[in-house]
């Protein structure tokens, strides 16, 4: 069983990974997001523009070379990666062995957009003049000099899905994952359709977290985590178009669990049972002991410590009805810490 701790970007995701490690015989990775199938030219592109919408060869051309290129990435020094940059990459090239049709040496149209004025003139003059006008004439026999390059073509390969899969399952193998246990890993799946990587996992589920947008505002707005820049957080009305759209077309399935972050501290028992039952989880073993929603609560109705940004909240209650938690129903909860400051796990200054 691969089980997802997801959501949509600091909504409390780590809270399922604390919790999880107080149960035994779960694996947990969670050093790295595993993102390797809905990234930018990760997996589901690689799906789309060879087995759905592939346009002659020069989309799945194209999909395969960015793809390749991705996979060099993990070679960055000082960057979480799943394995060695290099065991990575090679993973990956073998893959695209795996699926590839066909390749030969050749040049696309694409080829002569790069954008780059100076490099797709001096390319439109080698394929126009230099290749078959001098070049070619002189050796009497093609010419395949730059711009050309390999070129990759693959169209509705059969194995395509069996094939990703052992991918996925190589890169785990290389992280240490132990296949015969669940392993839980952070954001294998996009929150707001995980059914869209499932096809690239065996036995997959996901526990989607989500936040309330008040708090989720305030914290982007406070943070000092340096990660924490991938979200609207000095206009408010940016913010709440981001946050709604990110969530419009959610989708539900019986693999997946969504579940409020506020919940696994206002609800305990009752969210705890329900965790237990979808991931048919054994005996708590050591409750509180990672997770302490006593500590946790601190990271909820941050307006509390920011009374000057009453306007702000007050709009994101008007516009984002829908998702606001009934803190109200709460009147009793204390606050005896401070919030943690986004993934850097640092308090919050008063």
């Amino acid at each position: 069983m691969v089980i997802g701790a997801c959501g949509y970007g600091a909504t409390g995701s780590s809270v399922l990974t604390d919790l999880l490690r107080e149960y035994d015989d779960i694996q947990i990775f969670d050093d790295f997001e595993f993102i390797l199938t809905y990234r930018v030219d990760g997996l589901q592109d690689l799906q789309y523009h060879l087995m759905e919408r592939y346009s002659k060869n020069q989309s799945g051309d194209y999909a395969i070379k960015r793809f390749l290129k991705q996979s060099k990435c993990y070679n960055t020094p000082f960057i979480n990666k799943p394995c060695d940059g290099k065991t990575f990459q090679r993973l990956s090239e073998e893959y695209i062995d795996e699926i590839l049709q066909l390749s030969f040496k050749g040049v696309d149209t694409a080829d002569m957009l790069s954008g780059n004025l100076v490099r797709d003139v001096f390319a439109f003059a080698s394929k126009k003049v230099l290749m078959p006008k001098i070049i070619e004439k002189i050796l009497r026999r093609q010419s395949f000099i730059w711009p050309c390059r390999t070129l990759y073509y693959s169209i509705e390969p059969e194995n395509f899905f069996e094939a990703s899969r052992r991918y996925i399952n190589r890169v785990l193998d290389a992280m240490g994952v132990d296949p015969n246990k669940p392993v839980v890993l952070d954001q294998p799946f996009e929150g707001n359709a995980p059914e869209n990587s499932f096809p690239f996992y065996d036995d997959p589920y996901a526990v989607v977290v989500d936040k309330d947008p008040r708090d989720l505002y305030l914290a982007a707005k406070y943070t000092k985590d340096p990660n924490f820049k991938f979200t609207p957080k000095t206009n408010v009305d940016d913010f709440i178009v981001f946050y709604r759209n990110m969530r419009k077309r959610r989708t539900d399935d019986e693999r997946i669990l969504r579940v409020r972050f506020e919940d696994f501290i206002y609800e305990y028992d009752e969210t705890i049972a329900k965790v237990e039952q979808f991931l048919k989880l054994g005996e708590h073993k050591r409750p509180k002991a990672l997770f302490d929603p006593s500590r946790s609560v601190n990271n909820t109705q941050l307006i509390r410590l920011h009374p000057e940004d009453g306007n702000a909240i007050r709009k994101i209650e008007q516009e984002l009805p829908e998702y606001l938690y009934p803190f109200e129903k709460y009147p009793d909860v204390k606050f005896e810490g401070r919030p943690f400051d986004g993934a850097a796990r640092k308090a919050f200054s008063q």
